[in-house]
């Protein structure tokens, strides 16, 4: 899996901000591929699971969910943790303020469902 994370990473490195982000998206899709197709038994499944990790962004079934996960105060800084089913992904970014925060998980969710549509 690791493997399919750092190849989807790179290709979505052009679309992102930061690698980190890219990365975070690779991972989002990958799993979220993983949760949908299960364990491949079979190798006809095992086909079927790699036909769709190399098409990937295209198709994906990453719709994530945002969810604000820290309470801003002077403690602890906001973050972000994106959940796909029941997977939570958080975020390596921290920010200055919840209106920071806010800006990056809706700039990373277009920028997200872009890659996914993409031609």
């Amino acid at each position: 899996m690791r493997d399919e994370i750092a190849r989807l990473t790179k290709a979505l490195e052009p679309g992102f901000a930061a690698p980190e982000d890219a990365e975070l998206a690779a991972t989002m899709m990958v799993m979220a591929l993983g949760y949908e197709l299960g364990q491949p038994a079979t190798e006809a499944d095992q086909l079927r699971h790699r036909a769709a990790l190399e098409r990937l962004p295209k198709g994906s079934t990453a719709i994530p969910r945002v969810v604000f996960a820290s309470p801003y105060d002077q403690k602890i800084d906001p973050h972000w943790t994106f959940t796909v089913g029941p997977m939570r992904h958080e975020s390596s970014r921290r920010f200055g303020s919840v209106a920071e925060a806010e800006t990056y998980a809706t700039d990373f969710l277009a920028r997200l469902r872009g890659q996914i549509n993409r031609p």
